[in-house]
């Protein structure tokens, strides 16, 4: 089947938005469109941004609802209706959009008339290879992480143990919220953003996404994963640590050691033209040689390595490529995370996670942060 060649359109909202921050440079509060038309980009935005726009993306074409309507009487129109009057004046029969384009504005174009074509590929397949540009910001936001990874745990290192086992800072219970808003704390005053931040106790950290709660306690695992994002560039940093205040449970101890090993392996592994599954495979069998099987069910239950190794980040805390079960080779450029983990519930987890750039002749972790369990 021939290669469809109709322009490409994506509305900067959802799953669409960085895709055009990418392309344009531009965020706004506000949806706005771009339209890619070859090595052309048409932009649609409303006048407030105007300005901002060509700033951001002087090769792009600007227009404006203004241009679009001849009312003599000025009134606010659906995005809907911008997007086809934006369409059909620059003669635009056919169009190409995602599977994240909204419903509501491609059910308008066809009814103007537009054809609406499913593309299967994404607009900017470039964006797994970074600049040097973005690599800095990634590395910059990544920083932020570790500084604040440090804060978090030294603050776990200062406090007291009770009779009862309860981690103690200045008089008080030390609690995953409070470790929480130290962490975006220190995040803030690197610029960055936390959502999600995670500080999971004992059998907490059992499920990998659990964000924590309640009281820190000694001799039990706690899992720190800290993502932020830069609010001036946008693009995020990931990095993940588990620790123990006082002595770790035998059982935590041979955990980490084969998630430090499972990571050095893969890290070795890392170079361009490698396949992305054969690192994934290489951790999985490396686990279950060491004695940690892996099992994926009854639901809640999981237990093992029950997770991907590692994705792609940059504008998006997820983007091409990942680390998992899936073809694909790496190339030099590419950013991502090896966050090798093991699971056991009623018991806790261990996970180990950096953030790396693959280079020419291997991988470079773009921030590091120590790796001692027991503080």
């Amino acid at each position: 089947m021939k290669k469809s060649t109709a322009p490409r359109v994506l509305i900067a909202t959802g799953l669409e938005e960085n895709d055009v921050r990418y392309a344009t440079g531009l965020f706004a509060p506000d949806p706005f469109c771009l339209l890619v038309q070859g090595s052309r980009l048409h932009l649609l935005v409303s006048a407030l941004e105007a300005a901002r726009a060509r700033q951001c993306c002087p090769a792009a074409i600007l227009h404006t609802p203004a241009q679009l309507f001849a009312d003599a009487v000025p009134r606010r129109r659906t995005l809907n209706d911008q997007v086809l009057a934006w369409v059909r004046q620059l003669g635009i029969h056919a169009v190409q959009v995602g599977p994240y384009f909204p419903i509501g504005i491609a059910r308008a174009l066809e009814r103007g008339g537009v054809k609406v074509l499913l593309a299967d590929t994404p607009p900017f397949p470039c964006r797994a290879i970074k600049s040097p540009r973005e690599i800095a910001c990634i590395a910059q936001s990544q920083r932020a992480a570790v500084a604040a990874m440090r804060a978090a745990i030294s603050c776990i290192r200062r406090a007291d143990i009770s009779a009862s086992g309860l981690l103690r800072c200045q008089g008080r219970a030390l609690t995953s919220d409070h470790l929480k808003n130290l962490i975006e704390q220190l995040l803030l005053q690197h610029r960055c953003s936390a959502e999600g931040t995670i500080v999971a106790i004992g059998p907490q950290s059992a499920r990998p996404h659990e964000v924590g709660s309640g009281p820190l306690r000694a001799h039990v695992p706690i899992v720190i994963d800290i993502f932020p994002r830069s609010k001036e560039t946008g693009y995020w940093g990931d990095l993940t640590r588990t620790v123990v205040r006082g002595r770790a449970p035998a059982a935590i101890r041979r955990m980490h050691r084969a998630v430090l090993a499972a990571q050095k392996l893969a890290l070795a592994r890392l170079r361009p033209g490698v396949e992305s599954r054969a690192v994934q495979q290489a951790v999985e069998n490396f686990f279950r040689e060491a004695g940690h099987e892996t099992r994926l069910s009854p639901p809640g239950q999981e237990c093992g390595f029950i997770h991907s190794l590692g994705h792609g980040i940059g504008l998006d805390i997820h983007e091409s490529p990942g680390l998992r079960n899936e073809s694909g080779r790496l190339s030099a450029g590419n950013v991502l995370t090896v966050e090798p983990g093991l699971y056991v519930p009623g018991l806790g987890g261990v996970r180990i996670e950096d953030t790396v750039v693959v280079t020419r002749t291997g991988h470079k972790v773009l921030a590091s942060c120590p790796k001692k369990l027991e503080v």
